[in-house]
């Protein structure tokens, strides 16, 4: 089977400093890929590159074997390749229903002529992306919430919330920017069994996060940054052995 996303060689320098240097990642359909290391050591800037905030001075990022470098962030989401950020980024006074059907818009021909005539072909594909918005609020563990405001939603359910508002583009590759910061050890479980779930879906995921009892159990392979550059890459098994990395990231001694 072959990559859904490949990242070669990706280089991105601000100034004289070296914030990636040729790192390479790539993830399959159905496949969970995990970036850790400190902070600063280059993985928002990665995904930045990624997503198109950023270009990347060298290197080449391919979804699905055709090159996306230099493309808008919406031409990138309309490929195939979605986000979400380590800061939550909803829409708070819209409800929880409406921030999922805002992502769907790139994917609705509006027909002016259609919605003035009350066209039947209109209101049947109206109603498909009402039943597949509130599909994904309940993919996302979130049934019950569609007319509730997003900022009054507990943090947990914002966090889920910003996936389903993701998935809602159709992605085939989704960015997860520390899903479990800041969660209770119950969410922390529910978000792992949400990813479970979309990596199910044949998604590829790729992963930053900084809790590493969840990278160890959900992730095909690792990869560690270090300023900016790849220090080790592996199964979790390997990584977690990897001496480079329990000295510098995990402690002495591997989590159970």
């Amino acid at each position: 089977m072959s990559s859904s996303l490949q990242c070669r060689s990706i280089s991105k320098t601000f100034g004289g400093l070296k914030a990636l240097q040729s790192v390479s990642v790539s993830v399959k359909p159905g496949q969970v890929v995990s970036i850790i290391g400190p902070n600063g050591a280059g993985k928002t800037t990665f995904f930045n590159c990624l997503s198109g905030i950023y270009k990347p001075e060298q290197g080449e990022i391919l979804l699905d074997g055709i090159c996306i470098n230099g493309l808008a962030p919406h031409l990138i989401c309309r490929r195939g390749l979605a986000r979400t950020f380590q800061n939550i980024r909803l829409f708070g006074e819209m409800s929880s229903l409406e921030n999922v059907q805002v992502a769907q818009f790139s994917h609705q021909k509006k027909n002016p002529l259609a919605i003035l005539f009350h066209n039947p072909a209109h209101h049947r594909r109206e109603e498909a992306f009402l039943d597949e918005a509130l599909g994904l609020l309940e993919f996302v563990g979130l049934p019950d919430v569609a007319n509730v405001w997003a900022r009054n939603l507990p943090y947990g359910s914002q966090r889920r919330l910003e996936i389903a508002r993701a998935l809602a583009s159709r992605p085939k590759v989704l960015l997860l920017d520390e899903p479990a910061a800041g969660m209770n050890p119950n969410e922390v479980g529910e978000m792992m069994a949400l990813i479970h779930r979309i990596r199910d879906r044949g998604l590829g995921v790729i992963l930053i996060e900084h809790h590493m009892k969840l990278v160890m159990e959900i992730s095909d392979s690792i990869h560690v940054l270090d300023h900016g550059e790849s220090i080790a890459e592996g199964t979790p098994s390997e990584v977690r052995s990897n001496p480079k990395v329990i000295s510098a990231y995990l402690g002495q001694e591997a989590p159970n």
